[in-house]
């Protein structure tokens, strides 16, 4: 399949949508990781398209609200009704009521969505851990700040040895890997980062992968071989 502007744009809105599933959306986290100009159009959607996926509170408005609402739209007492010829029928009457309800109804959704907090921008982070003679990436990568969550979804990767485990190191700028513990394969493997590790990580935006005795490194620094080392990028 060919990377033409067009299709990258249309891949890139139904990625962030969350419409682009299964082998079209594995192809297409590829593409993010080889190609700069996919990331971008992908950083583009998000900025478009990202606020809709934020969360609205359910929010009761006040009782003010509805009083306020009700004295615009009906000034005499609700008590009064109107007077029609006989053979009007109930046609001319119900068009304008539901006209009323609609615009109420519209008020109060606007009073509403006032009240909620813009949603705030959330800088990502995300990469893929891969070998060189595999087609599909080890893992995929992905890190929130909004979420403060990293993410290292399987996609190809295998248990470790018998006897031994993987662990996942920030690799900082300067100084001793960190660790962010244990990585079990199988189901997706998430860490929530406090302050310190994920100033690390944005600075860095380099992970790597050991390979460990059963439970993880005894030292708190890497004692087996060096896997696998990744680089992040910024979407």
């Amino acid at each position: 399949m060919k990377k033409t502007p067009e299709r990258i744009e249309a891949l890139a809105a139904e990625y962030v949508l969350g419409s682009l599933r299964g082998h079209a959306r594995r192809r297409f986290e590829r593409w993010m990781m080889e190609s700069v100009r996919v990331r971008q159009e992908v950083w583009f959607w998000e900025q478009k398209l990202g606020h809709l996926g934020a969360r609205i509170e359910e929010e009761t408005p006040p009782a003010s609200v509805w009083s306020g609402i009700e004295r615009r739209l009906w000034p005499q007492s609700r008590d009064t009704k109107p007077v029609t010829a006989a053979n009007d029928g109930a046609g001319r009457w119900i068009w304008p009521g539901w006209s009323l309800v609609a615009t109420a109804a519209a008020l109060v959704l606007a009073v509403v969505l006032l009240q909620q907090p813009a949603p705030q921008d959330d800088q990502r982070l995300s990469g893929a851990i891969v070998q060189a003679d595999l087609s599909d990436p080890l893992w995929l990568v992905s890190e929130s700040a909004f979420e403060r969550q990293l993410k290292l979804r399987p996609v190809a990767a295998t248990a470790a040895e018998q006897g031994k485990d993987y662990e996942l190191w920030i690799v900082p700028e300067d100084g001793q890997p960190v660790s962010l513990g244990v990585m079990p394969v199988g189901d997706t493997y998430q860490v929530t980062l406090d302050d310190e590790t994920r100033e690390l990580l944005s600075n860095s935006r380099t992970l790597a992968i050991s390979l460990e005795p059963l439970g993880g490194s005894p030292t708190g620094a890497p004692t087996g071989p060096i896997l696998h080392v990744a680089k992040l990028y910024e979407l």
